[in-house]
């Protein structure tokens, strides 16, 4: 049995990694994570580049009990502009919104899940390297 599946994404077909893990994800380096986002940046030079969330919040997020990772979806703030909404997800898939805990005294507590937003969006806020304020060109 593979632990890869195939997908159709937009018409075309990508294989990816089965499954819900904090091993999800790797490390493009540099060159290509810069190619992708200058063709991002080229073909949307009026968009929201990137967006910024603070290590807190995102600790937060994954210290949820059975957190395995995050969510990040598209969205629009009460503006209209792009926003990422990020939501822990735990190792079946599912957003994390409920969950319980259990108190000091052995009681059930039920609490909502993070659901985070309020990210700061490049442009304005890209700090003072060139590489992040032109698309990583």
């Amino acid at each position: 049995m593979t632990n890869t599946e195939l997908i159709v994404v937009k018409g075309k077909v990508i294989e990816q990694p089965k499954g819900y893990s904090a091993e999800v994800g790797e490390d493009i380096g540099y060159e290509k994570g810069a190619k992708m986002i200058k063709s991002y940046y080229d073909q949307n030079q009026d968009d929201v580049l990137a967006h910024f969330m603070g290590r807190n919040l995102i600790e937060a997020i994954l210290a949820q009990p059975g957190a395995v990772g995050f969510r990040m979806f598209h969205a629009l703030n009460e503006i209209g502009l792009k926003q990422l909404v990020l939501v822990g997800v735990d190792a079946n898939g599912d957003n994390i919104i409920n969950y319980t805990e259990i108190g000091e005294n052995g009681e059930i507590i039920k609490k909502k899940g993070i659901v985070a937003d309020r990210t700061r969006n490049c442009p304005p806020y890209c700090g003072t390297d060139t590489t992040t304020t032109i698309g990583w060109g």
